[in-house]
C-alpha cells in the first residue's frame, strides 16, 4: 500500500519540462520539513491506496490528457517503495520522479529531478548523481558557490536555480546568485521559476 496525498493533472511548474502537461501522483510523507515547503499538506495527510488503484487513477487521467507525463512527487516519494506502482503502470507511461536526493531506489524511471535541500546539508545519495536528469536548487541564504561547484563535480546534469518564494527580494537574490555562478564559470547553471506559483495552479 502507498500513502497518497493527491492525484491530479496540471502543468509541470518547474525544471526543464516546465509547462508540459503532467499527471501528478503526490505521495504523502517527508522527513525533512523544510520551512519554505509549498506542499506542507503532503507531510502527513493522505489515504492508503494499492498500487493498482493508483495506476488506474493515472490511466483515467491519461485518457483525458493523452500527452501527459506521469510525475511522482511529494512529500518525498522515495520514502515509500515505488516498485509496485511502476509494475502496476506496466510501462504505459513516461515517468518522472522529483526527490530531495536522500533516498535511492533502483527503478526504471525516465527522468530524475534531484533537488538537494539545505535542511539536509545538501546531502545526496551517491547512486543518484549518475541518474540525475536535472538538479533543482532553491536559492536560500544557505546556498553558496562551493555547494554548486561540488554538485557540478559530481553530475553533468543542468543545475536550475529557483527562488524559494515568489517575491521581489527573493527574485533579486536568485538572479544575483545566478550571476555569481556565471561569473565563476560554472557550466550549465540556469535560471528557473516556479510556474505554478505564477499561474496559481496546483
Amino acid at each position: 500500500m502507498l500513502k497518497i496525498n493527491e492525484i491530479f493533472w496540471s502543468a509541470q511548474g518547474e525544471g526543464l519540462h516546465s509547462g508540459d502537461s503532467a499527471i501528478f501522483v503526490r505521495l504523502a510523507g517527508c522527513s525533512l520539513r523544510c520551512p519554505y515547503c509549498d506542499t506542507r499538506g503532503a507531510w502527513a495527510r493522505g489515504r492508503r491506496m494499492a498500487p493498482a488503484a493508483v495506476a488506474a487513477a493515472v490511466d483515467e487521467l491519461k485518457a483525458a490528457y493523452p500527452q501527459a507525463r506521469l510525475v511522482l512527487t511529494g512529500g518525498e516519494p522515495l520514502e515509500q517503495d515505488l516498485g509496485g506502482l511502476l509494475r502496476a503502470c506496466g510501462g504505459r507511461h513516461v515517468i518522472a520522479v522529483e526527490t530531495n536526493g536522500l533516498h535511492f531506489q533502483d527503478l526504471a524511471i525516465h527522468w530524475w529531478t534531484v533537488s538537494p535541500k539545505d535542511a539536509a546539508a545538501y546531502r545526496v545519495h551517491p547512486r543518484l548523481w549518475a541518474r540525475a536528469s536535472e538538479i533543482k536548487l532553491l536559492v536560500t541564504p544557505a546556498l553558496d558557490l562551493a555547494q554548486v561547484k561540488r554538485m557540478r563535480g559530481r553530475s553533468a546534469a543542468p543545475i536550475i536555480l529557483q527562488p524559494e518564494r515568489h517575491d521581489r527580494r527573493r527574485f533579486r537574490r536568485t538572479f544575483g546568485f545566478f550571476r555569481d555562478c556565471a561569473a565563476a564559470g560554472i557550466p550549465d547553471v540556469r535560471l528557473g521559476l516556479q510556474m505554478h506559483g505564477v499561474f496559481r495552479i496546483p
